[in-house]
């Protein structure tokens, strides 16, 4: 879920120089709850990327997710992964991305580890779009049509039936390990046939998911 000036006063978009290109490194911030829950960072982590609070198998997601957009090569923003233990703080959400002036947190609030990851995937995805500006307008007018959609943002549709909603599905879908069906309801809105949905993933990256139904082709 993505949210501008509905949880937080002041919230907008950040500009396009906000895009940040990967590096060699996620910066743990001194707010873990214990010192021994950070692991030790990645070579291939992104640049510009904190995870600020997290258990150790919470942090081991967030570099999960942050590393299958690595895999896929989609550049992340600059961003904050925020943990938290009541889905009250992302709106009785499994997550929610928040942007706050130059400020882009993702928090999140999903405590089962399968859910979490797609959910982590999920705004992710919305980071990409919303803040790196990683859908141009021509493969959003596309991927609307592929997906029998009006509009990409609008708050008055149904969550299911806005495109930058489907797209962070999708895009969480053809990053996943395994092409799984989208199991949120997205899912009851739109073709669910796997070649389909992969064709709308390539729409808004350029690039085939990162499995695929020949085992021998799936990419790690």
């Amino acid at each position: 879920v993505f949210t501008a000036g509905a949880d937080v006063a002041g919230m907008a978009h950040t500009s396009r120089a906000q895009k940040s290109r990967f590096a060699l490194l996620i910066v743990f911030f001194a707010m873990l709850r214990t010192p021994s829950a950070a692991p030790a960072a990645p070579d291939d982590a992104p640049q510009g990327i904190s995870i600020v609070s997290g258990s150790a198998s919470q942090i081991e997601d967030a570099q999960w997710a942050l590393n299958r957009f690595l895999v896929a090569g989609i550049e992340l923003p600059s961003l904050r992964i925020i943990f938290h233990n009541d889905y009250r703080a992302c709106g009785a959400r499994e997550g929610v991305l928040r942007i706050v002036g130059e400020r882009v947190e993702i928090h999140e609030c999903e405590r089962d580890r399968s859910k979490s990851r797609r959910s982590l995937l999920h705004e992710l995805a919305h980071a990409w779009d919303h803040v790196a500006v990683g859908i141009s307008q021509e493969r959003r007018a596309r991927f609307l049509e592929a997906r029998n959609l009006s509009r990409w943002d609008d708050d008055s549709l149904p969550w299911q039936e806005r495109g930058e909603e489907q797209a962070a599905e999708i895009v969480a879908w053809g990053l996943m390990l395994n092409a799984a069906p989208i199991p949120t309801r997205v899912g009851d809105h739109g073709p669910q046939d796997e070649s389909l949905l992969a064709v709308a993933f390539e729409i808004l990256t350029g690039e085939a998911p990162l499995f695929s139904p020949d085992p021998g082709q799936v990419r790690r």
